[in-house]
């Protein structure tokens, strides 16, 4: 067993050891990020404030977002491990 495979190995176990929401962690925090400016939209509608604000919250929103998802530690994906066999089976030695 060489290195890569290896690897692969570790990538597996740990795919099946990690919880569920792990794997969706980035999915999760942009659909929360969604949510939260798409509330922030209706009720800034129902209000009457000045547009400069509703766009205002609707740019920290976004960017609350952005940051929420960089800082967010994702897991090992099904995709991760399959991309990865794939690219050992290709160069296997």
């Amino acid at each position: 067993m060489n290195g890569q495979e290896i690897v692969v190995d570790v990538l597996r176990s740990k795919l099946e050891e990690q919880p569920w929401y792990r794997r969706v962690a980035n999915t999760v925090t942009t659909a929360s990020g969604t949510l939260v400016g798409v509330l922030w939209l209706a009720v800034s509608a129902g209000v009457e404030l000045p547009t400069e604000i509703i766009v205002g919250g609707l740019v920290l929103t976004q960017i609350a977002t952005t940051v929420g998802v960089k800082l967010t530690p994702n897991g090992v994906t099904q995709r991760q491990v399959a991309e990865l066999e794939d690219y050992v089976g290709k160069h296997r030695s």
